[in-house]
């Protein structure tokens, strides 16, 4: 079938003059039929049109799309795809954070792009604007398996599934084993496929010989590098995955000068001096058309790293696994370096869902006539587990629903949203998710009526006559979109004296607060740290909120992001991250303030805004400006421009004088002050 003998995609140049691979026609023909679909095939085998296609047809039907992303980059980059495609028909949004705000911003669009958890927010305001969504797209489905994001997963295609069974579910992924089952349970036909568009050559590099998966290949001699310099030197690029940060960068970094004479130098802007700790280290390697990828990046240098790679400006990345679960980044030759992961004092093999996600990065679409994966295997028997790899079975997926911190979130949001009432209905609803039907024989009456006794002990809901019902509180607690047990710890917190640190480390307290790491260098001033708090009896969880507590404690005060870096061993990402989390739990905690102690709440508000920009509180109005930021707003303060009018009333050259500012800045900064003292934010 030609993409042209589909009438829905007239419209829609790209989509004209090619032929469907043959599960895509199958998928599309599902489609057509109303039915929801389960799409189980290989990365880069065209799995996006037929999502797009659901898409289009539904909003021509009068019905809305939402298109769910495990990741905000991930989101994004699909988010972008179509506005190109539709932009000129539809209206298209793009929702991520802001867990408060409720599902009125749907309204607006046609399609609606988000993350999971803001999907899963979306239903804990109001799941009645699921009968508005015609498509929902579950991009990666897999992660429904992950025991952090899978659960929220489970939810929002339960929930969709009961308020709206019309729904058509679009699932999506490259690596699923028990596809038939999940198909079943979200009520999907399944199509499943090994087809590649590239084709896939697997091997094992081992002791200098490099054995092939198809055994009428014979095995040839060759190490690392020759393989690296053979995809650089005939124009692919290639892709190397690590098991640490300090292993990605030491490859990176000796490979950018082992290959300086054959790689060619790239013009790349990393722009000024950045406050990233590898900032430095990566310019110096992408001089020479390497860099190195890892969370520990700054979200600035990973979005620069990732661009010049899809521009061709970077021939070789070096990463961690977290880059094969991010954005669409395909390369010719995929070398998966590190085997194994050390995790809780010991060292394991990872999975082969993992190996699978790695080396499907290989192949770019219209580029490679074929892809090249390769596993490095040190030891005899991580040669025979690179054999197991390629025969193995994908490891099957399996819900995670049934932790208690879980229980704890989805059983009120469940109250809350009026999904359920009673204990029948809440159990009815868990029995409906996939954790209910891998658990068939599991009677989870015990542990769901303990969660309902601790939400109704402390105050979250309110039981008569069988039924429940959701207080202010626990309805308040469910739109901000944080555990239970995380507002038990803030609203306790209200009830003491305020002062910026306790406020801090109760945050980092929660557990919707993952904490640092703690090693033996930090034990000294983390202990001192938790005596200060009068904390004397502590366990390994309280030493990492403690530590984060430390990091966030010196980000409010204003500390250079480089020497938090250096200082606790961590990188700007790292920061951004615990950063975001913390803007998210002080703006509940503010909410919470607000409801229970209106006399505090001032004070919980401009902790919020001084966690989010990392800013004293006398600059918090001069940070608003727009462009200005941390750095340029205490610059302004100690030069004596300490308020908005004093900006606003200043002359250019003033500014400018100012290390920083150029003219033109300085000029923006004076009119972006005029306007907000405009607006009343003076």
């Amino acid at each position: 079938m030609k993409a042209s003998e589909i009438s829905i995609f007239d419209g829609v140049p790209d989509f004209r003059d090619f032929e469907l691979y043959p599960h895509q026609e199958e998928a599309i023909r599902i489609v057509e039929s109303g039915s929801s679909v389960m799409v189980s095939v290989p990365t880069a085998s065209g799995k996006s049109l037929i999502a797009y296609y659901s898409i289009y047809r539904t909003i021509k039907r009068g019905s809305k799309a939402i298109y769910i992303a495990p990741l905000k980059a991930l989101a994004k980059e699909k988010y972008d795809e179509m506005r190109e495609l539709f932009g000129r028909e539809f209206r298209i949004g793009l929702s991520l954070g802001d867990y408060d705000s409720g599902p009125e911003i749907i309204r607006g669009y046609d399609i609606i792009v988000c993350t999971s958890e803001k999907a899963d927010s979306f239903v804990h305001h109001d799941p009645d604007f699921l009968m508005d969504i015609g498509t929902m797209v579950i991009d990666e489905v897999h992660n429904i398996g992950d025991p952090t994001r899978g659960p929220t997963l489970e939810m929002i295609i339960t929930a969709a599934r009961t308020v709206n069974p019309s729904v058509q579910i679009v699932a999506l992924s490259a690596t699923v084993s028990n596809y038939e089952e999940l198909g079943e349970w979200m009520g999907a036909r399944v199509v499943y496929s090994r087809f590649r568009p590239v084709p896939l050559k697997k091997y094992i590099m081992h002791k200098g010989r490099i054995f092939p998966e198809d055994e009428q290949e014979e095995p040839r001699d060759g190490e690392m590098a020759d393989v690296i310099l053979e995809s650089i030197k005939s124009g692919g690029q290639v892709l190397l995955f690590f098991n640490t940060r300090k292993r990605a960068e030491k490859f990176a970094e000796e490979l950018s000068e082992n290959l300086a004479d054959y790689l060619p130098l790239p013009q790349i802007d990393l722009g000024d001096n950045d406050s990233d700790r590898y900032y430095e280290k990566l310019k110096i390697t992408m001089k020479h058309g390497v860099a190195f990828h890892h969370a520990g990046l700054s979200y600035r240098l990973r979005e620069i790293v990732e661009s010049s790679f899809k521009e061709g400006k970077i021939k070789l990345i070096t990463a961690t696994p977290t880059l094969a679960a991010g954005i669409n980044l395909p390369a010719r030759t995929v070398i998966v370096r590190d085997l194994t992961r050390f995790s809780d004092g010991y060292s394991s093999y990872i999975s082969t869902m993992e190996v699978e996600q790695m080396m499907g990065r290989a192949g770019r679409p219209k580029y490679d006539k074929e892809g090249f994966a390769y596993i490095y295997c040190s030891t005899k028997t991580a040669f025979e587990k690179g054999h197991e790899y390629f025969r193995g079975e994908l490891e099957p997926i399996k819900s995670s629903m049934g932790q208690e911190k879980l229980m704890r979130f989805n059983i009120l949001a469940l109250i809350t949203t009026r999904l359920a009432n009673d204990l029948k209905s809440v159990i009815k609803f868990l029995d409906s998710t996939l954790f209910g039907r891998q658990n068939m024989n599991l009677d989870i009456e015990e542990s769901v009526t303990n969660v309902i006794e601790f939400l109704g002990d402390n105050g979250f809901i309110a039981e008569s006559s069988g039924k429940y019902s959701p207080s202010s509180f626990g309805q308040l607690v469910c739109n901000l979109y944080i555990d239970p047990e995380s507002a038990i710890i803030l609203k306790e917190l209200l009830e003491g004296d305020f002062s910026v640190e306790k406020a801090i480390f109760n945050i980092c307290m929660t557990p919707d607060m993952t904490g640092f790491y703690v090693s033996q260098n930090d034990i000294i001033e983390v202990s001192a740290f938790l005596d200060a708090m009068d904390v004397h009896q502590y366990d390994d969880d309280t030493l990492k909120a403690a530590k984060t507590a430390m990091i966030l404690i010196d980000w409010v005060n204003e500390i250079p992001i480089m020497e938090i870096s250096q200082k606790y061993d961590i990188g700007a990402g790292d920061l951004e991250g615990k950063v975001s989390s913390a803007d998210w739990l002080s703006f509940a905690l503010s909410r919470l303030s607000q409801r229970f102690k209106r006399d505090k709440m001032h004070d919980f508000e401009i902790l919020n805004l001084r966690i989010k920009e990392g800013i004293g509180s006398e600059i918090i109005p001069l940070a608003a400006i727009p462009g200005i930021g941390r750095v340029r707003a205490r610059r302004l303060y100690n030069s004596g421009l300490k308020s908005l009018s004093q900006i606003s009333e200043t002359s250019v050259s003033r500014i400018s004088s100012i290390p920083g500012f150029s003219t033109k800045l300085a000029e923006t900064t004076i009119s972006g002050a005029r306007r907000l003292i405009k607006s009343g934010l003076a």
